[in-house]
């Protein structure tokens, strides 16, 4: 079957210059129309007009591909999203991958089916497998939130993760802990490396030693809570250990993994933060109503969703002529009741 990428191929032009000329853009210049409507002729590639939503105006649709929304994260990434298109009249479409990249490639196939105007698509765990084929399969407006992908095509938006690392570390040390644990996820994710390698970094500069024992990674399964992972980390970092390899501060890599270490500390009736200190990333909405209430590293999660909804806005009025930038957010140090100075 003949498909958009042959008749980019024979044209020599993008998938998204084809999907613009079989959409009637004013953006495609008359010369580049004329080459691409040959190659259409040449190859007789005919497009199923229902499946493809060709029509001149816009669908007014934006589709956002999250991991889960199981994760505060992701479902506040999410609420802001939709938020920011509605301010702009459009509709938010949602679809879940589950780190799964099948499911991935399918659903940005359907949300291109479905005419979407431009796409938010955090990608699934083994980022680097599909990224290296990505490409093929979107011809819309796409701006990547919280992954690294190499392309001058499409934008991102990012959280300094080595910057919220370091800040974590360097708190920490300022409170005089020395015996430091941490969980991570993934290290085959670049943010979650980002993350850790800052978290280490700074305590190297600060003279300390992590542990190896101290350093968990844990596995990001949509079918498990953060949460849980929260507890069986404190139960690795706490048993069948003497009292003085027992960490005096946990620093997790979200806050959701925080509030299980947290339920599991209580559990052993092991005062926070008198005698351990729990810290976390994101600052979701219930690290201020958990006990004791979380210190972590907040992501500016409503200013990220408004930045991303901006860009792909500027790529769908800009077209080809829109230059990709990947723009950085910055951490900031949430101090609540969770951790306090080590007295051991």
């Amino acid at each position: 079957m003949i498909t958009q990428k042959d008749v980019a191929r024979l044209a020599g032009v993008s998938v998204s210059t084809v999907s613009r000329v079989l959409n009637e853009s004013s953006l495609v210049d008359e010369k580049t129309k004329q080459i691409v409507e040959s190659a259409i002729k040449k190859l007789n590639y005919k497009p199923n007009l229902v499946a493809y939503g060709l029509r001149a105006k816009s669908s007014k649709l934006v589709g956002l591909i999250l991991p889960e929304m199981n994760h505060y994260t992701y479902a506040s990434f999410a609420q802001f999203v939709e938020g920011s298109c509605m301010e702009k009249g459009y509709s938010m479409l949602l679809g879940l991958h589950h780190n799964e990249c099948e499911l991935e490639k399918s659903l940005v196939d359907e949300f291109q089916r479905r005419n979407v105007d431009g796409l938010i698509l955090c990608l699934a765990i083994d980022e680097q497998n599909l990224s290296n084929n990505l490409m093929e399969y979107i011809s819309v407006p796409t701006v990547m939130y919280e992954r690294t992908f190499n392309n001058n095509r499409m934008g991102g938006i990012r959280f300094d993760n080595y910057k919220a690392g370091k800040m974590a570390a360097k708190y920490l040390a300022g409170l005089n802990h020395k015996n430091i644990a941490c969980t991570v996820g993934p290290m085959g994710m670049h943010y979650v490396q980002d993350r850790f390698f800052g978290f280490r970094d700074e305590l190297t500069v600060q003279g300390i030693e992590i542990k190896k024992q101290n350093v968990l990674e844990c596995d990001f399964n949509y079918r498990v809570p953060n949460f849980v992972s929260g507890e069986d980390a404190a139960r690795a970092f706490l048993d069948g250990r003497s009292d003085r390899d027992i960490p005096t501060a946990i620093w997790a890599h979200n806050d959701n993994v925080a509030s299980g270490v947290i339920k599991e500390l209580h559990r052993r009736k092991i005062k926070i933060p008198e005698e351990i200190s729990v810290m976390g990333v994101d600052n979701i909405g219930l690290t201020d109503m958990i006990y004791p209430s979380l210190t972590t590293i907040g992501q500016p999660l409503k200013n990220m969703a408004e930045k991303s909804v901006e860009m792909i806005m500027e790529e769908i009025e800009l077209g080809e002529e829109y230059k990709a930038d990947i723009v950085i957010m910055e951490p900031e140090l949430i101090i609540r009741e969770s951790t306090g100075k080590c007295r051991s």
